[in-house]
């Protein structure tokens, strides 16, 4: 209860709340000391009801409690709302100069409700948050997009998977051909009229096989790195008929019929998942797992490709891998021809033998690529194909079914590629199956008429033109797959398709054209850095150039990339022994 309130009430106060002046002041107001003091000044209109009544009070000499009984009576001005400021009346001045004016009488401040408080405090958090978002936002748009991009290339998929917003930081990736050839390639329709003998094996059983069969050629030595030496490879038979030999019938084997639907025993497979860009260890591995081999897919990628952004594994490194590695622990080989066939998939797996094939396929936000299956089992009355695909899946173990038709799509645009397994006891049965795919040059031969074939029905194939190249490049003749694969550049190939086909490098380093070879391997680093093969074509480029130091730093590259690529180490040494010699 407030001190005036006490007054009026009557009820004792604390002596130490009345100070002497205050002391003073209470005995006038309750007629102990006589009040005289001359009038107040005139005040404005509307305190001229409350001035009479304090004037009045202080003229008076009655007793507090009649001073407030009369105050209580008297009605208020209607423009006055009551309040506790009537209470002042009973506030004397303290000097006797402050008797002359009259307080002024302020007016009651105004109370907020809680809702307007809450209201307040709410805007403010929010604008508040607001600032701060905004400063947070500015901050990680600067600092973000260079650390998003400084990432290795699977960081950079699993934060996009985790943050969406952070896919369009990524490098975009090219439109269509990166590597358009702006020369004339009319030279190149010549080669549809040209008419190349095809080599003739003496008989089916005399064949050599491919060059990595260990049972006809023994099993080269493993380097230091875990790959094999270059110069103990075997290289595969070139082809190169003569101008003047007219073509001759080809002698064929007697046709296997091919059972309507077959397929290998599944449970003898293990499916496994690959991991980031492991689709050809993975396939091996799922592959050899048919011969009872028990490791992962670990092992093969740390012989075939070290550095896990690398994005490709030829055919012939899986090939090496099994006669070399896996080969050791289980009874598997392996070989690997171009211009295969469908039938010759359902021959393969009619008679047991696993087969993978090497083929182009589109995946949503990431367009084509290239891909390994292993196919495991066909049915020609619903036309699929069974496949184990170490990123697509395996069905449950059943085989995953995938359309003939759609297979051979993807298939053609790497030259019909594919890597059979098999055990080294049925070699003879491998053999009656291939026919004269056997020999690799026949192969060559076979995939480039099918890719002329394919040209001279439309000009505008692009991939029938660079298979074209790519068999000419088997077959040894270099200049005329210069011309195929100028002709190809033309038509709008993927760009990816340079991260796994190096027949150019191939052909365009031994037709001399350096600065060529050089300016594929810019393009390519350009939109890929983790192939170490485009390393290993530039700086043969350098030292064919007379480059030296410049080559030895490409080499070292490709090491850096890939330890155990065996022929980048053998390339360095023979640049810093003054061994090399270039094509031409």
């Amino acid at each position: 209860m407030s001190k005036r309130l006490r007054i009026i009430a009557g009820w004792p106060m604390p002596p130490k709340m009345i100070s002497p002046v205050r002391s003073r002041n209470l005995k006038m107001c309750c007629g102990l000391i006589p009040i005289s003091h001359p009038p107040p000044k005139p005040s404005p209109p509307y305190n001229q009801e409350r001035i009479r009544r304090q004037s009045s009070a202080r003229r008076s000499w009655k007793t507090m409690s009649e001073q407030t009984h009369e105050m209580l009576r008297t009605p208020l001005p209607p423009e006055e709302t009551p309040d506790n400021s009537d209470l002042d009346l009973f506030r004397a001045p303290t000097t006797s100069e402050d008797t002359d004016r009259v307080r002024p009488i302020h007016p009651r401040r105004k109370r907020h409700s809680p809702f307007g408080l809450f209201a307040r405090t709410a805007v403010s958090v929010a604008a508040g948050t607001v600032g701060f978002v905004l400063v947070a936002g500015v901050v990680l748009a600067i600092i973000v997009p260079p650390w998003y991009r400084s990432l290795q290339p699977r960081y950079q998929e699993i934060w996009c998977h985790r943050i969406s917003a952070l896919c369009e930081l990524k490098k975009k990736a090219p439109e269509g051909d990166v590597l358009v050839y702006q020369g004339d390639t009319d030279a190149a329709l010549a080669l549809l009229n040209d008419v190349t003998p095809t080599p003739t094996p003496t008989t089916l059983l005399d064949i050599a096989l491919a060059s990595n069969e260990p049972t006809l050629t023994p099993i080269p030595p493993k380097s230091a790195g875990g790959g094999s030496n270059p110069e103990d490879l075997p290289t595969p038979t070139v082809f190169v008929p003569p101008p003047t030999v007219a073509p001759s019938p080809t002698p064929t084997a007697t046709p296997i019929p091919i059972p309507f639907s077959a397929q290998l025993d599944l449970t003898r497979i293990k499916w496994e998942q690959q991991s980031w860009n492991n689709c050809g260890p993975a396939t091996i591995t799922i592959a050899i797992s048919y011969f009872g081999y028990s490791e992962t897919q670990t092992r093969a990628a740390n012989f075939l490709k070290p550095n896990i952004e690398d994005k490709n594994v030829s055919p012939s490194q899986l090939v090496e891998f099994v006669n070399t590695d896996a080969g050791n622990d289980v009874a598997v080989r392996a070989l690997y021809r171009v211009g295969g066939t469908l039938d010759m998939l359902k021959h393969f797996i009619a008679a047991g033998f696993p087969v993978i094939v090497e083929r182009g396929i589109n995946v949503r936000d990431t367009g084509w690529m290239g891909h390994y299956s292993l196919i495991v089992g066909y049915d020609d009355a619903t036309g699929d194909f069974l496949l184990f695909d170490s990123y697509l899946g395996s069905n449950k173990n059943q085989g995953r079914p995938e359309r003939q038709d759609a297979i051979e799509l993807g298939w053609k645009q790497f030259n019909y590629t594919y890597i059979v397994l098999y055990d080294p006891a049925r070699e003879a049965e491998l053999r009656e199956v291939l026919g004269n795919y056997a020999d690799p040059a026949f192969a060559a031969s076979d995939a480039l008429e099918r890719a002329r074939a394919a040209a001279t029905l439309d000009p505008d194939d692009k991939y029938a033109w660079f298979n074209m190249g790519t068999a000419l490049t088997l077959l040894g003749r270099y200049d005329e797959a210069v011309l195929a694969y100028n002709r190809a550049r033309t038509l709008d190939l993927p760009y990816r398709i340079w991260w796994y086909q190096f027949g150019p490098y191939i052909a365009y380093y031994q037709a001399g054209q350096y600065n060529e070879v050089v300016t594929i391997a810019d393009t390519t680093e350009s939109n890929q850095l983790y192939i170490e093969e485009i390393y290993y074509y530039r700086g043969l480029a350098y030292a064919a150039q007379n480059r030296p130091e410049e080559a030895i730093k490409e080499f070292d590259k490709a090491l850096r990339y890939n330890k155990n690529f065996a022929k980048a180490s053998e390339a360095k040494q023979e640049v810093l022994e003054g061994r090399f010699v270039a094509p031409r």
